[in-house]
Protein backbone atom coordinates (compact mmCIF):
# COMPACT_ATOMS: atom_id res chain seq x y z
CA UNK A 1 0.00 0.00 0.00
CA UNK A 2 2.62 2.38 1.11
CA UNK A 3 4.47 1.16 -2.80
CA UNK A 4 1.32 1.85 -3.90
CA UNK A 5 0.89 5.79 -2.63
CA UNK A 6 4.62 6.78 -3.44
CA UNK A 7 4.56 5.21 -7.01
CA UNK A 8 1.48 7.86 -7.45
CA UNK A 9 3.22 10.36 -5.79
CA UNK A 10 6.55 10.56 -7.64
CA UNK A 11 3.70 10.42 -11.10
CA UNK A 12 2.17 13.43 -9.99
CA UNK A 13 5.40 15.14 -9.36
CA UNK A 14 6.22 14.51 -12.65
CA UNK A 15 2.95 14.90 -14.65
CA UNK A 16 2.10 18.09 -13.16
CA UNK A 17 4.55 20.40 -14.68
CA UNK A 18 3.09 19.30 -18.26
CA UNK A 19 -0.61 19.47 -16.65
CA UNK A 20 0.02 23.30 -16.30
CA UNK A 21 1.83 23.50 -19.42
CA UNK A 22 -1.14 21.83 -21.14
CA UNK A 23 -3.53 24.37 -19.23
CA UNK A 24 -1.66 27.63 -20.99
CA UNK A 25 0.56 28.33 -18.54
CA UNK A 26 3.96 28.49 -21.07
CA UNK A 27 5.08 32.48 -20.48
CA UNK A 28 3.79 34.65 -23.21
CA UNK A 29 6.42 35.91 -25.13
CA UNK A 30 7.96 39.45 -25.81
CA UNK A 31 8.52 40.85 -29.56
CA UNK A 32 10.77 43.86 -30.29
CA UNK A 33 12.67 45.58 -33.00
CA UNK A 34 16.37 47.03 -33.11
CA UNK A 35 16.95 49.82 -33.88
CA UNK A 36 13.32 50.32 -33.67
CA UNK A 37 10.01 50.12 -35.55
CA UNK A 38 10.07 53.10 -37.65
CA UNK A 39 13.05 52.15 -40.00
CA UNK A 40 14.45 54.00 -43.53
CA UNK A 41 14.32 52.29 -46.12
CA UNK A 42 17.20 49.85 -47.54
CA UNK A 43 18.45 49.84 -43.83
CA UNK A 44 18.96 46.31 -41.63
CA UNK A 45 16.90 45.55 -38.84
CA UNK A 46 16.96 42.62 -36.51
CA UNK A 47 13.04 41.29 -34.87
CA UNK A 48 14.19 39.80 -31.26
CA UNK A 49 11.34 37.24 -29.49
CA UNK A 50 11.93 36.41 -26.45
CA UNK A 51 10.07 33.36 -24.30
CA UNK A 52 11.05 30.74 -22.45
CA UNK A 53 14.30 28.69 -21.46
CA UNK A 54 12.00 25.48 -22.54
CA UNK A 55 11.70 26.70 -26.13
CA UNK A 56 13.20 24.56 -29.11
CA UNK A 57 11.99 27.01 -31.87
CA UNK A 58 11.25 30.42 -32.42
CA UNK A 59 8.29 31.34 -35.18
CA UNK A 60 7.74 34.74 -36.38
CA UNK A 61 4.15 35.19 -37.83
CA UNK A 62 3.69 37.93 -40.56
CA UNK A 63 0.07 39.43 -40.47
CA UNK A 64 0.09 38.82 -44.57
CA UNK A 65 1.10 35.39 -44.27
CA UNK A 66 -0.61 32.58 -43.81
CA UNK A 67 2.05 30.29 -42.13
CA UNK A 68 5.26 31.31 -39.87
CA UNK A 69 6.84 33.83 -42.47
CA UNK A 70 10.27 32.31 -40.15
CA UNK A 71 11.59 29.88 -37.91
CA UNK A 72 15.05 30.12 -35.74
CA UNK A 73 16.75 27.48 -33.12
CA UNK A 74 16.94 29.59 -29.82
CA UNK A 75 20.54 31.38 -29.32
CA UNK A 76 23.13 30.15 -26.50
CA UNK A 77 20.36 32.19 -24.40
CA UNK A 78 17.81 29.68 -25.29
CA UNK A 79 15.75 31.92 -24.14
CA UNK A 80 15.48 34.33 -27.12
CA UNK A 81 15.86 34.33 -30.57
CA UNK A 82 16.30 36.82 -33.58
CA UNK A 83 15.21 37.82 -36.50
CA UNK A 84 17.87 39.41 -39.48
CA UNK A 85 16.34 41.75 -42.43
CA UNK A 86 19.44 43.02 -43.94
CA UNK A 87 17.56 45.90 -46.08
CA UNK A 88 14.19 47.05 -44.84
CA UNK A 89 11.52 47.28 -48.07
CA UNK A 90 8.20 47.84 -48.41
CA UNK A 91 7.62 43.58 -48.63
CA UNK A 92 9.25 43.46 -44.70
CA UNK A 93 6.32 46.59 -43.64
CA UNK A 94 3.70 44.62 -41.91
CA UNK A 95 2.47 43.52 -38.27
CA UNK A 96 4.68 40.56 -36.65
CA UNK A 97 3.95 38.73 -34.26
CA UNK A 98 6.05 35.29 -32.17
CA UNK A 99 5.73 32.49 -30.99
CA UNK A 100 8.28 29.83 -29.60
CA UNK A 101 7.29 25.75 -29.58
CA UNK A 102 8.87 23.60 -26.12
CA UNK A 103 8.48 20.01 -25.84
CA UNK A 104 4.93 20.76 -23.58
CA UNK A 105 3.45 22.55 -26.83
CA UNK A 106 3.37 25.88 -28.28
CA UNK A 107 3.29 29.51 -26.52
CA UNK A 108 0.63 31.68 -27.16
CA UNK A 109 1.07 34.48 -29.30
CA UNK A 110 2.82 37.75 -28.04
CA UNK A 111 1.53 41.46 -28.58
CA UNK A 112 1.61 42.52 -32.22
CA UNK A 113 4.74 45.00 -33.32
CA UNK A 114 4.11 47.20 -36.48
CA UNK A 115 7.45 47.52 -38.61
CA UNK A 116 6.85 50.38 -40.71
CA UNK A 117 9.65 51.26 -43.82
CA UNK A 118 9.97 55.02 -44.52
CA UNK A 119 11.19 57.16 -47.29
CA UNK A 120 9.00 55.30 -49.64
CA UNK A 121 7.12 58.83 -51.15
CA UNK A 122 8.24 62.91 -50.71
CA UNK A 123 8.18 64.09 -47.45
CA UNK A 124 5.30 66.50 -46.14
CA UNK A 125 6.04 69.94 -44.30
CA UNK A 126 5.29 70.61 -40.82
CA UNK A 127 4.00 74.01 -38.76
CA UNK A 128 3.02 74.91 -35.26
CA UNK A 129 0.61 77.69 -34.31
CA UNK A 130 0.64 80.14 -32.33
CA UNK A 131 4.56 79.43 -32.39
CA UNK A 132 7.11 76.40 -30.51
CA UNK A 133 7.64 77.85 -27.84
CA UNK A 134 4.61 77.89 -25.16
CA UNK A 135 3.78 78.17 -22.11
CA UNK A 136 2.34 75.03 -20.38
CA UNK A 137 -1.44 74.31 -20.52
CA UNK A 138 -2.14 76.64 -23.47
CA UNK A 139 -3.75 74.98 -26.96
CA UNK A 140 -1.35 74.41 -29.94
CA UNK A 141 -2.07 73.34 -33.45
CA UNK A 142 0.33 70.80 -35.29
CA UNK A 143 -0.62 71.33 -39.29
CA UNK A 144 0.91 68.32 -41.59
CA UNK A 145 0.61 68.91 -45.70
CA UNK A 146 1.35 67.72 -48.57
CA UNK A 147 0.75 68.14 -52.21
CA UNK A 148 0.30 64.40 -52.70
CA UNK A 149 -3.05 62.71 -52.10
CA UNK A 150 -2.29 61.15 -48.74
CA UNK A 151 -5.02 59.08 -47.05
CA UNK A 152 -3.71 59.69 -43.93
CA UNK A 153 -0.77 61.41 -41.68
CA UNK A 154 0.89 60.63 -38.91
CA UNK A 155 2.16 63.10 -36.24
CA UNK A 156 5.37 62.03 -33.82
CA UNK A 157 7.12 62.79 -30.85
CA UNK A 158 10.75 61.74 -30.94
CA UNK A 159 12.35 60.59 -27.45
CA UNK A 160 11.49 58.95 -24.31
CA UNK A 161 7.70 59.36 -24.21
CA UNK A 162 7.06 57.93 -27.92
CA UNK A 163 4.04 60.13 -28.60
CA UNK A 164 1.81 59.66 -31.57
CA UNK A 165 -1.17 61.13 -33.53
CA UNK A 166 -2.69 59.50 -36.79
CA UNK A 167 -5.36 61.43 -38.53
CA UNK A 168 -7.52 61.15 -41.73
CA UNK A 169 -6.28 63.50 -44.57
CA UNK A 170 -8.18 66.48 -45.46
CA UNK A 171 -8.64 68.86 -48.57
CA UNK A 172 -10.25 72.04 -49.36
CA UNK A 173 -10.05 73.97 -53.07
CA UNK A 174 -7.11 75.78 -53.86
CA UNK A 175 -5.15 73.80 -50.60
CA UNK A 176 -2.78 70.88 -50.04
CA UNK A 177 -3.71 68.04 -49.01
CA UNK A 178 -3.43 67.86 -44.69
CA UNK A 179 -4.50 67.41 -41.27
CA UNK A 180 -4.10 69.37 -38.15
CA UNK A 181 -3.25 68.01 -34.78
CA UNK A 182 -4.84 69.75 -31.74
CA UNK A 183 -3.37 69.47 -28.26
CA UNK A 184 -5.83 71.54 -26.04
CA UNK A 185 -3.20 72.14 -22.93
CA UNK A 186 0.24 71.34 -23.55
CA UNK A 187 2.30 70.02 -20.61
CA UNK A 188 5.97 69.79 -19.93
CA UNK A 189 5.59 65.69 -21.41
CA UNK A 190 4.90 67.59 -24.97
CA UNK A 191 8.93 68.93 -24.87
CA UNK A 192 11.03 67.52 -27.70
CA UNK A 193 11.25 66.68 -31.34
CA UNK A 194 8.12 66.51 -33.42
CA UNK A 195 7.74 65.13 -36.79
CA UNK A 196 5.19 64.17 -39.48
CA UNK A 197 4.54 61.54 -42.39
CA UNK A 198 1.96 60.82 -44.80
CA UNK A 199 0.75 57.38 -45.84
CA UNK A 200 -1.78 55.93 -47.93
CA UNK A 201 -4.50 53.78 -46.58
CA UNK A 202 -3.98 50.29 -48.12
CA UNK A 203 -0.58 50.25 -47.36
CA UNK A 204 -0.39 51.39 -43.66
CA UNK A 205 3.32 50.50 -43.06
CA UNK A 206 4.76 52.53 -45.56
CA UNK A 207 5.46 55.90 -44.96
CA UNK A 208 6.72 58.82 -46.64
CA UNK A 209 10.27 60.82 -46.07
CA UNK A 210 10.50 62.69 -42.46
CA UNK A 211 8.76 66.20 -42.74
CA UNK A 212 11.03 69.06 -41.32
CA UNK A 213 11.59 68.59 -37.31
CA UNK A 214 9.87 71.19 -35.00
CA UNK A 215 11.25 71.10 -30.92
CA UNK A 216 8.38 71.92 -28.92
CA UNK A 217 9.25 74.23 -26.07
CA UNK A 218 7.27 74.33 -22.68
CA UNK A 219 7.77 76.95 -20.21
CA UNK A 220 5.94 76.59 -16.45
CA UNK A 221 2.72 78.78 -15.75
CA UNK A 222 2.34 81.12 -13.41
CA UNK A 223 1.61 79.59 -9.83
CA UNK A 224 -2.49 78.70 -10.44
CA UNK A 225 -2.44 79.30 -6.84
CA UNK A 226 -2.68 83.20 -6.78
CA UNK A 227 -6.15 84.32 -7.81
CA UNK A 228 -6.79 88.46 -9.65
CA UNK A 229 -7.51 89.53 -5.23
CA UNK A 230 -4.09 88.92 -4.73
CA UNK A 231 -2.58 90.03 -7.83
CA UNK A 232 -4.50 93.08 -7.37
CA UNK A 233 -3.58 93.62 -3.40
CA UNK A 234 0.25 92.47 -4.50
CA UNK A 235 0.06 96.00 -7.04
CA UNK A 236 -1.54 98.13 -4.40
CA UNK A 237 1.40 97.14 -1.82
CA UNK A 238 3.70 97.80 -4.66
CA UNK A 239 2.16 101.16 -5.23
CA UNK A 240 2.09 102.32 -1.57
CA UNK A 241 5.84 101.32 -0.77
CA UNK A 242 6.64 103.21 -3.61
CA UNK A 243 4.81 106.60 -2.48
CA UNK A 244 5.97 105.76 1.23
CA UNK A 245 9.35 105.59 -0.09
CA UNK A 246 8.92 109.21 -2.44
CA UNK A 247 7.70 110.70 0.38
CA UNK A 248 10.58 110.15 3.08
CA UNK A 249 13.20 111.40 0.41
CA UNK A 250 11.15 114.48 0.10
CA UNK A 251 10.49 114.73 4.02
CA UNK A 252 13.86 115.01 5.00
CA UNK A 253 15.29 117.77 2.95
CA UNK A 254 12.76 119.77 3.77
CA UNK A 255 13.19 119.28 7.24
CA UNK A 256 17.11 120.06 6.88
CA UNK A 257 15.88 123.47 5.13
CA UNK A 258 13.42 123.93 7.55
CA UNK A 259 16.09 123.22 10.83
CA UNK A 260 18.58 125.81 8.91
CA UNK A 261 16.08 128.60 8.62
CA UNK A 262 15.08 128.44 12.16
CA UNK A 263 18.78 128.27 13.13
CA UNK A 264 19.28 131.24 11.28
CA UNK A 265 16.36 133.06 12.36
CA UNK A 266 17.41 132.24 16.12
CA UNK A 267 20.92 133.70 15.16
CA UNK A 268 19.55 137.35 13.73
CA UNK A 269 16.91 137.61 17.08
CA UNK A 270 19.48 137.07 19.02
CA UNK A 271 21.72 139.86 17.48
CA UNK A 272 18.79 142.03 17.39
CA UNK A 273 18.62 141.76 21.18
CA UNK A 274 22.02 142.54 21.86
CA UNK A 275 22.04 145.83 19.72
CA UNK A 276 19.18 146.65 21.56
CA UNK A 277 20.42 146.17 24.87
CA UNK A 278 23.77 148.05 23.84
CA UNK A 279 21.27 151.11 22.85
CA UNK A 280 19.62 151.17 25.80
CA UNK A 281 22.81 151.66 27.89
CA UNK A 282 24.45 154.28 25.37
CA UNK A 283 21.04 155.87 26.00
CA UNK A 284 21.03 156.31 29.77
CA UNK A 285 24.70 156.64 29.74
CA UNK A 286 23.74 160.25 27.39
CA UNK A 287 21.15 161.48 29.42
CA UNK A 288 23.14 161.66 32.16
CA UNK A 289 25.22 164.99 33.04
CA UNK A 290 26.87 165.88 35.95
CA UNK A 291 26.25 169.78 35.76
CA UNK A 292 22.63 169.39 36.72
CA UNK A 293 22.89 169.09 40.21
CA UNK A 294 20.95 171.30 42.61
CA UNK A 295 21.95 174.17 44.49
CA UNK A 296 23.71 172.40 47.26
CA UNK A 297 25.72 170.63 45.38
CA UNK A 298 23.97 167.19 45.68
CA UNK A 299 23.92 165.06 42.58
CA UNK A 300 20.37 162.97 42.49
CA UNK A 301 20.99 159.27 40.75
CA UNK A 302 19.61 155.93 40.59
CA UNK A 303 21.76 153.58 42.42
CA UNK A 304 21.73 151.22 39.00
CA UNK A 305 24.56 149.94 37.59
CA UNK A 306 25.27 150.38 33.88
CA UNK A 307 27.88 150.08 31.68
CA UNK A 308 29.67 152.97 29.66
CA UNK A 309 31.18 152.54 26.35
CA UNK A 310 34.75 154.19 25.83
CA UNK A 311 37.09 153.65 23.12
CA UNK A 312 37.08 149.89 23.11
CA UNK A 313 39.68 149.55 20.64
CA UNK A 314 42.28 151.43 22.82
CA UNK A 315 41.31 151.31 26.36
CA UNK A 316 38.37 148.15 26.31
CA UNK A 317 35.25 148.61 28.43
CA UNK A 318 34.82 149.94 31.89
CA UNK A 319 31.98 149.32 33.95
CA UNK A 320 30.85 152.74 36.60
CA UNK A 321 27.97 152.47 39.31
CA UNK A 322 25.82 155.78 39.46
CA UNK A 323 26.94 156.02 43.39
CA UNK A 324 30.76 156.53 42.49
CA UNK A 325 30.18 159.16 39.46
CA UNK A 326 28.41 161.12 43.09
CA UNK A 327 31.03 160.80 44.73
CA UNK A 328 33.71 162.22 41.93
CA UNK A 329 31.22 164.92 41.45
CA UNK A 330 31.43 165.95 45.31
CA UNK A 331 35.14 166.14 45.06
CA UNK A 332 35.12 168.33 41.95
CA UNK A 333 32.60 170.84 43.67
CA UNK A 334 34.64 170.83 46.90
CA UNK A 335 37.98 171.82 45.49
Amino acid sequence: MIAMLTVLLYLGLILEPRTAVQAGRLPKPIIWAEPGSVIAGYTSVTIWCQGSWEAKNYHLYKERSVDPWDTQIPLETRNKAKFNIHHMTTIYADIYKCYYQSAAGFSEHSDAMELVMTGAYENPSLSVWPNKDVTSGISISFKCSSSKVFGRFILIQEGKHGLSWTLDSQHQANQSFHATFVLDAVTPNHKGTFRCYGFFRNEPQVWSKSSNSLDLMISETKDKSSTPTEDGLETYQKILIGVLVSFLLLFFPLLFLILIQYRCHHKKKASASVKNTQSEDNAELNSWNPHNEDPQGIVYAQVKPFRLQKDTASKGTQVVTYAQLCVRTQEQNNS
